[in-house]
């Protein structure tokens, strides 16, 4: 059985996958204020549904800081401040290394 992929997300998106998105990046955002954390996001994250400008400045942050804090094996990742597969990836990566 296949399973759907996340979605590719942009400026100009909204609903419940921005959604999702945001309470990600607070969650990443949270962990990284604790001692010895790196910080990948330097802003709050507000749940509002939409990416907006800020929704992408918080992405383009973190593709920057994940590709400088997270080297090999971990692969760079595109910095465009679009949420596509590598990104999804990425973000999964961040929380999985800030939980454990």
């Amino acid at each position: 059985m296949a399973t759907p992929e996340l979605p590719s997300l942009r400026e100009g998106d909204s609903g419940d996958s921005v959604r999702f998105l945001e309470q990600l990046l607070a969650s990443i955002f949270w962990f990284s204020q604790q001692p010895g954390r790196p910080s990948l996001i330097s802003t709050n994250v507000k749940f509002d549904a939409k990416y907006d400008s800020q929704c992408k400045q918080i992405i383009t942050e973190f593709q920057q800081n994940y590709n400088a804090i997270f080297p090999f094996p971990s692969p760079d990742i595109k910095v465009d401040g679009i949420t596509g597969p590598e990104t999804w990836k990425a973000l999964g990566d961040a929380i999985f290394k800030y939980t454990y």
